[in-house]
C-alpha cells in the first residue's frame, strides 16, 4: 500500500501517513479526529468505514437487522420469509430454482451437456429475480447459436474463473447486450447459493449504502473481479452480524438485503 498518495475512495480523499509506533489517517476536508492503527490497511479501513456512515441513509447492520426482524419475527425460520402458500416469501422460490437447476443442469455435466441453453432459460423462468427486458435479451442468447458459449463462460464463473469471465463476458457478448451483473451472476447463484451471489447492483449499493459497506464505491457497471470481490466481501460482512440466526446460504443473505431494502410494513400484512 502506497502510503505517500492519497487515497481516492468515491467522492472522498484519504490521507495515511506513517507515525511513531503506527499510521494515522484523515478524510481530506474534514475536521474529526485522526484514525490511528498499527497498519497503514487497519487505518485505511477505519477510514472506509467512517465514510460510509456518512450516507444520509446510514442505519448501520443493528437497523438492517431490527428492520428485518420487524418484518420476520422469526427471522430465515419465519413462514412469511420462507413462502408459506399466502406469502410468496424469499426463500422457497429461490431453492427450488436453485435444486432444480442442480438436478437438470448440474454444473460437473455443464461441458458435455445438449440443449443446456434451453435446459438454463427453463430453470430462469422459474424466478422472479430478473427484470423483463433481462429475461428477455438473456432469454434470446439462451435460444440462439450462442447459448453453450454462454453457459459455459457462467459455469466457469461458478467454478471461481472470475476475471477470465469477466472479460470474456465484456469482449464477446456486448453486443448481445448481455455483458451486465444480473446476467454473469444469475446461474452461478443458483447452482453453488453457498458460495457465490446474485448482483443486483441498484437495490445492492442502496444496502451497502446503508450499512456502509465499501461496495457503495467499489462497484463498476460493467463485470470486473474488483466489484465481484467486494460484493463477496459484504456478503461475508452480512453472514457474520447475522450468524446467529443461522443464514442457511447466500439465499438468506441475498434475501435478507432485499428485504430490509425493497420491503414495506405492508408486504407481510404488517
Amino acid at each position: 500500500m502506497d502510503i505517500d498518495k492519497d487515497i481516492k475512495f468515491g467522492p472522498h480523499t484519504l490521507r495515511i501517513r506513517k507515525q511513531k509506533g503506527g499510521f494515522a489517517g484523515i478524510i481530506v476536508g474534514q475536521s474529526s479526529s485522526p484514525e490511528i492503527a498499527a497498519t497503514a490497511e487497519q487505518v485505511r479501513d477505519l477510514l472506509i468505514k467512517r465514510c460510509g456512515e456518512q450516507a444520509p441513509d446510514f442505519v448501520g447492520l443493528a437497523g438492517a437487522r431490527a428492520r428485518f426482524l420487524k418484518l420476520f419475527p422469526n427471522g430465515f425460520l419465519d413462514a412469511k420469509f420462507i413462502g408459506d402458500g399466502k406469502f410468496e416469501g424469499e426463500r422457497a422460490y429461490k431453492l427450488l430454482a436453485s435444486e432444480q437447476l442442480r438436478n437438470v443442469l448440474p454444473l460437473s455435466s455443464v461441458a458435455n451437456a445438449a440443449d443446456e441453453g434451453l435446459i438454463a432459460l427453463r430453470a430462469m423462468q422459474k424466478t422472479n429475480l430478473l427484470d423483463p427486458f433481462t429475461k428477455a435479451k438473456l432469454g434470446e442468447v439462451l435460444r440462439g447459436q450462442r447459448a453453450s458459449e454462454f453457459i459455459r463462460l457462467v459455469a466457469d464463473f461458478a467454478e471461481g474463473e472470475i476475471d477470465d469471465s469477466c472479460a470474456s463476458l465484456n469482449r464477446h457478448f456486448q453486443n448481445e447486450g448481455v455483458n451486465t451483473w444480473v446476467c454473469l451472476t444469475y446461474f452461478p447463484f443458483l447452482w453453488k447459493p453457498e458460495s457465490h451471489m446474485f448482483l443486483k447492483p441498484e437495490f445492492t449499493r442502496t444496502f451497502a449504502e446503508r450499512i456502509g459497506h465499501r461496495f457503495q464505491f467499489d462497484y463498476e457497471t460493467r463485470p470486473n473481479p474488483k466489484t465481484y470481490a467486494s460484493l463477496l466481501h459484504l456478503t461475508d460482512t452480512v453472514r457474520a452480524a447475522l450468524s446467529d440466526m443461522q443464514p442457511k446460504d447466500n439465499i438468506d443473505i441475498h434475501s435478507f438485503m432485499w428485504a430490509t431494502v425493497e420491503y414495506l410494513d405492508s408486504d407481510v400484512g404488517l
